[in-house]
């Protein structure tokens, strides 16, 4: 049984930083501690602003037990890396902002930036390439999300490589199968069996990947964190998801040391 999908949260400021880093370290520890978007805003809100957790929850459009749930997560990160010397990098999550997301001028495609705490503004559109792209708010009804779909990507197609592509796209999919928005998040460039980039798609909702070349070892660990994987993909993101969503695509079964081909596979062949 798939696991129920997770309530989007608002962050109403994004951070002004990607992260931090120790200046002075006894531990060799190199470890990376990934502070979601909604955690950073729970310590925003409760510890900045000395807001109530009641206050917070409303704030964040989420139940009380929630928001007392994610606050305790975010100072159990904080704590870790204080104490072991670690490195805070603030990315992924469960949210959305009414910032930092752009509405493409000829074909209307809703996407985010793919790194909104830096602040840089992504200037095509990632469905018609198009550069008429302007800021947006959003209004995605939570109620309404079917699932997240995960596509490791590179120049806008499926990269071939799951752990070194060059970000992760994320799109989020409506009950009617239709495609409500796209977000990116930044690969962390490693072995997909060892990196968290499993338990970070988990904690943002993720349930499939279509993927195209991809080892057993990053198999096994995005299976066990309850992730469809569809191997055999290529092409434009889109245009691979559309298919996927219209019953076309299934997982082509072939593993990273004999995989041939990259098309995806019809279930009509």
């Amino acid at each position: 049984m798939s696991p129920r999908p997770k309530n989007i949260r608002k962050v109403n400021n994004m951070p002004s930083v990607a992260g931090f880093r120790p200046v002075i370290s006894n531990n060799s520890c190199e470890e990376t501690i990934f502070l979601h978007f909604e955690e950073y805003e729970t310590i925003r809100l409760c510890d900045y602003e000395m807001k109530t957790q009641q206050e917070a929850s409303i704030s964040m459009g989420v139940s009380r037990p929630t928001l007392s749930r994610i606050y305790t997560s975010a100072r159990q990160k904080i704590a870790k890396a204080f104490v072991c010397g670690a490195a805070i990098m603030i990315e992924g999550g469960v949210s959305y902002t009414n910032s930092e997301w752009f509405r493409c001028g000829s074909c209307g495609f809703l996407f985010n930036n793919i790194n909104p705490a830096l602040k840089i503004r992504k200037t095509v559109c990632p469905v018609c390439l198009s550069e008429d792209i302007h800021t947006s708010n959003i209004n995605i009804n939570k109620n309404k999300i079917m699932m997240k779909i995960a596509i490791p990507t590179r120049d806008n197609v499926i990269d071939n490589h799951f752990g070194h592509c060059e970000y992760y796209t994320i799109l989020t999919v409506g009950q009617d199968n239709q495609i409500l928005s796209s977000e990116t998040i930044p690969s962390p460039q490693g072995c997909g069996c060892k990196s968290n980039i499993a338990g970070e798609l988990e904690g943002m909702g993720v349930s499939v990947m279509l993927a195209g070349n991809m080892g057993q070892g990053a198999l096994n660990v995005l299976t066990a964190h309850h992730i469809k994987v569809i191997r055999g993909c290529s092409g434009n993101i889109l245009n691979v998801a559309t298919d996927y969503l219209n019953g076309k695509i299934a997982d082509s079964g072939i593993g990273c040391s004999s995989h041939e081909h990259h098309q995806c596979h019809s279930h009509n062949e």
